[in-house]
């Protein structure tokens, strides 16, 4: 007698609706049990394909700031954390500017 694992094929579709489910913030032992995959492959795939957690709060951590007293109009610019810092030493001071005017605001 052998004994062979069947193994389990989720098409597009339901990968399709776990990474929905995952992004709006379900559980993975949730989404395990609901779509019946297995959960390393849930993992493996959310790391390769890039929709972790991680990855899309940072993607979500663009944040508008208005810009300083010395733009007319308060342009608005849009900054993500972890940038490299500008090099120009004015446009660092701009930009430490406007960081504080938004927080302030």
């Amino acid at each position: 007698m052998e004994h062979h694992r069947l193994r389990k094929y989720r098409g597009p579709e339901t990968w399709a609706q776990v990474r929905q489910a995952d992004i709006a913030g379900e559980s993975a032992p949730s989404l395990v049990r609901r779509f019946d995959v297995g959960y390393a492959n849930l993992r493996r795939r959310a790391r390769i394909e890039g929709w972790t957690r991680k990855v899309i709060a940072w993607k979500l951590d663009l944040k508008p700031i208005r810009g300083g007293a010395d733009e007319p109009g308060g342009l608005e610019t849009l900054i993500r954390w972890g940038e490299a810092p500008p090099k120009d030493p004015q446009e660092a001071l701009r930009e430490a500017v406007r960081r504080a005017a938004g927080l302030l605001s």
